[in-house]
């Protein structure tokens, strides 16, 4: 069964971080928060774990990935380490998702 043209679209905007990006400036709101408890300057990172984009039957396998990446921009020191860990949780998610769509 072939995928139709508004399936392969979901998926490239699920995996597309320029997509996600525009579309995270193109709303008002943003989630999650870019704040710490120690007012650095905000992770540049975050912005790729949003995912009010998302349909909601993918919302809920990127939700615990953003949360996550919150928790360790809060908790832990931004060093190359830490840079480290986001990155290799944001590949984590973005496979999660792929995973759903998988077919």
């Amino acid at each position: 069964m072939q995928p139709t043209l508004e399936t392969l679209r979901r998926i490239h905007e699920a995996t597309c971080p320029i997509c996600q990006k525009e579309k995270k400036m193109s709303q008002t709101t943003q989630s999650p928060s870019d704040q710490n408890p120690n007012k650095e300057q905000p992770e540049p990172l975050i912005q790729f774990f949003g995912y009010a984009h998302l349909p909601s039957h993918l919302q809920e396998y990127s939700k615990p990935f953003s949360d996550l990446a919150d928790w360790i921009i809060k908790t832990l020191p931004r060093n190359p380490e830490r840079t480290v860990a986001l990155r290799k949780l944001l590949e984590a998610k973005d496979c999660a998702v792929r995973a759903k769509l998988f077919k």
